[in-house]
């Protein structure tokens, strides 16, 4: 739906930027016409009149803001087209991460577990798979040994040294 939006609003800011383009060549052109006849007066030595100056230089302000305008819509097309390229890369990371979480679970489902979380049983199946070693290992191991698991030392009935407690 965003992109759809986005899509629309690039479309609106290119016919606008191709409207501002079409009175720009305009103005240019008026423009080179009055100032072909402002050359054409001063070989005559005509002065033109109030009016139709006033005239023309407010079509020079206005090419001048046309053209400050046309920077800005391109300047905006470019942020449009950034956050667009933005959104679509959001969108095919979250399209991987959607096909991960469905490929995960169909795995899942197909071995059986009823978990809802490949990570669940991935980290069961490993300490499952400790387990068995252990077993393995203590099944091999010859009779007295110390192979199985070790028996910690009882705790010292002094307290640690660097605590402040005194004993």
């Amino acid at each position: 739906m965003l992109e759809g939006q986005l899509a629309a609003a690039a479309a609106r800011a290119e016919d606008a930027l191709a409207q501002v383009r079409e009175r720009e060549v305009e103005l240019r052109a008026a423009l080179a016409r009055t100032t072909a006849l402002e050359a054409e007066m001063a070989e005559l030595r005509l002065r033109p009149e109030a009016a139709e100056v006033a005239r023309w230089r407010q079509e020079a302000e206005e090419a001048a803001r046309l053209c400050t305008e046309i920077g800005d819509l391109r300047t905006q097309l470019g942020e449009e087209r950034h956050r667009c390229e933005l959104l679509r890369s959001e969108m095919k990371g979250l399209e991987r991460a959607l096909a991960l979480v469905g490929h995960s679970r169909s795995s899942v489902s197909r071995s059986g577990i009823p978990s809802g979380s490949a990570g669940h049983y991935l980290t069961g199946s490993s300490r499952w798979r400790r387990n068995e070693e252990e077993a393995r290992r203590r099944e091999r191991a010859p009779e007295g040994s110390e192979m199985g698991p070790r028996v910690m030392a009882p705790p010292s009935p002094r307290p640690p040294e660097g605590t402040g407690e005194s004993g």
